[in-house]
């Protein structure tokens, strides 16, 4: 009866250490919350539709006067990295999508622009500043979430040391 309960127990703690590394969060190295949202085309983007690739979240709104300044800027670099490896989200948070949409007009953006007007991120990504910043990597799991400003090389640098994890996961699976 004693091994049956000790067995029991260790199967236990071996299955809730497995559960934790598939339990969504925001720090990093947890599985990044997935989420469903309509771009400005009210065509719907799923995080999980862009495993294998660097993703960077950018949550923002328009009242943010450093949203406003840094949204050329993210273009500029956007058209330079974009790639198969990396990918870019702007998520407007609590407005409407005509924000959006006034948002890419006015600076020919070209990156999805999309729409969460419940300010469901909010919650789920702990947004207490904006803009707020997160990196996925190809593995689905949260690399790093920087609040503020974003200067290209910061995010050169992140798409370079991440974008052939993914690929490296699946040879080893091999």
């Amino acid at each position: 009866m004693k091994n049956f309960v000790f067995a029991s127990i260790q199967f236990a703690i071996i299955a809730l250490l497995v559960a934790c590394e598939a339990i969504p969060g925001t720090s990093p190295g947890n599985i990044a919350p997935d989420f469903k949202l309509k771009d400005i085309e009210d065509k719907t983007h799923q995080l999980s539709d862009y495993k294998g690739k660097v993703v960077m979240i950018h949550l923002w709104t328009d009242w943010c006067n450093s949203c406003r300044a840094e949204f050329p800027r993210i273009q500029e670099y956007y058209a330079e990295l974009k790639s198969d490896d990396f990918e870019l989200l702007a998520i407007n948070v609590g407005q409407p999508v005509s924000t959006s949409r006034e948002f890419q007009q006015s600076f020919g953006i070209s990156f999805p622009m999309l729409s969460d007007p419940q300010k469901i991120m909010k919650d789920i990504y702990k947004v207490e500043a904006f803009p707020t910043n997160y990196f996925i990597g190809p593995d689905g799991k949260i690399i790093r979430r920087m609040i503020g400003w974003l200067h290209k090389k910061q995010v050169q640098v992140i798409i370079d040391q991440n974008k052939n994890k993914g690929s490296k996961t699946v040879q080893a699976a091999k």
